[in-house]
């Protein structure tokens, strides 16, 4: 059949196949994430890959938002999905093979130093305005700086704070809230009614990683850590009083529930919500869902403040934000997300959105103004933006996961009195020298 074609079939056959093969070319090239092309086969919109967590709140919000940042710049983005407890491992992957498949990441802070340090994050601070650097809370940009330079910027920088119901707080007779630590544990003391089921706090001594970071606010307070430049100085009389004090609350005075030995900051906010804590510490994260009458029984009943003063007035302060790979073949147009998504004009419409903590100043200001948010919710993002002040960088170091692995233990084993706080102080010490040092 096919020897008796005419030439005028031949040549249709021969168009029709050229027409499927670049059809199929085409349909390749569009997936790369680097560019799509207009009826002329001409490249002329550039579209960059961001690594987001998949069923994060924030994440969802940044997809609802996207088309404004696509009509401004002309600019397409496509998000890509990806489980928490994958991130981590996925970014490396993607880092490590030098692709450029994934143009930004987002950032957890614990991995900015270790994907500085391997060249994994383009550095920022050529990119920005020096205006616009300063614009962030200096405490906030600290948490994406490792050696000085710039490797992400923060979308949400936040610290723990206290929680205190005022209505328990007015019927102990109570006024203001306890501006140390000595007053916290006073108070605690003097709100804890366990035969109510109502405890005076919560010191969580999960072997997890939230745990750990409540770890580090105490031994901040106390005027401890975990290095110093390159020094590790967790066996010091600081972190031995640190722990101490933790002990006390939880076996000695007994104003924490005694499941609290296993407890992370998801139990933490279970038991607040549901009326069982008189003061905790949590992320603002849940300041919303306490606010929330449908699934909290302390609505309209509780308020927020800094954690209480020890030594220092200090706090671990983590973020989340957006860093470029520096094998993103996309990364004039990355940055362009990076400064839009973080812009005060963002920022305002996040604070008002979540309730959280804000990372410009000129986004503080503005909120404080807005006359739309209700004045209790004006009044919470101005003292959790103001607790970022006080907050410190805990994660310098580019092995601070395995380091955290470590802490995770020794939280364990102290808080279920497997060993003291000398002993466990001592052997953490050496152990996380020897990370340091492999």
């Amino acid at each position: 059949m096919f020897k008796t074609l005419s030439l005028n079939h031949k040549l249709f056959l021969l168009v029709f196949t050229v027409l499927i093969f670049g059809g199929l070319i085409t349909g390749c090239s569009s997936k790369s994430g680097s560019s799509s092309e207009n009826e002329g086969g001409k490249s002329n919109v550039t579209v960059i890959k961001i690594g987001v967590e998949s069923g994060s709140l924030y994440a969802n919000w940044y997809k609802e938002i996207a088309p404004q940042f696509i009509e401004k710049t002309g600019i397409e983005v496509e998000f890509i999905d990806i489980p928490l407890d994958n991130m981590h491992t996925r970014f490396l992957t993607e880092a490590a093979s030098g692709t450029g498949a994934i143009d930004i990441f987002t950032t957890d802070q614990p991995w900015i130093s270790e994907f500085a340090e391997k060249g994994f994050l383009e550095p920022l601070d050529d990119m920005l305005a020096e205006e616009d650097i300063e614009d962030f809370i200096p405490s906030a940009l600290e948490t994406v700086q490792y050696n000085d330079k710039i490797y992400a910027l923060p979308y949400l920088v936040h610290t723990p704070v206290l929680y205190y119901r005022t209505d328990l707080f007015e019927e102990a007779g109570l006024s203001g809230v306890p501006e140390t630590l000595e007053e916290f544990r006073e108070y605690a003391k003097e709100l804890n009614d366990p035969t109510n089921e109502v405890f005076g706090t919560v010191v969580e001594g999960k072997q997890a990683t939230e745990p750990t970071i409540h770890l580090m606010d105490y031994f901040l307070q106390f005027g401890g850590g975990l290095m110093e430049g390159d020094e590790v100085i967790i066996d010091s009389p600081e972190n031995r009083e640190a722990l101490n004090y933790m002990l006390t609350l939880q076996h000695e005075d007994e104003s924490s529930p005694k499941g609290a030995v296993s407890y992370d900051n998801a139990d933490v906010h279970n038991l607040f919500l549901q009326g069982k804590v008189a003061m905790a510490i949590n992320w603002p994260y849940m300041y919303s869902m306490a606010n929330d009458p449908s699934q909290s029984k302390v609505a309209g009943k509780f308020e927020v403040a800094a954690l209480p003063k020890g030594k220092k007035q200090a706090s671990a302060a983590l973020s989340w934000g957006f860093g470029i790979s520096s094998s993103s073949k996309n990364k004039e147009a990355a940055i362009e997300w990076l400064k839009w998504s973080t812009s005060k004009e963002i920022m305002v419409e996040f604070g008002k959105e979540f309730i959280n903590p804000i990372s410009r100043n000129s986004a503080i200001e503005e909120l404080n103004r807005d006359e739309s948010l209700e004045e209790e919710d004006r009044k919470a993002i101005e003292t959790m933006s103001k607790a970022v002040e006080f907050g410190q960088n805990v994660t310098t170091h580019p092995k601070f996961p395995q380091i955290q692995q470590r802490l995770m233990f020794t939280l364990s084993r102290v808080m279920t009195q497997q060993s003291t706080p000398e002993e466990e102080l001592e052997l953490t010490d050496a152990d996380v020298q020897d990370i340091v040092n492999d």
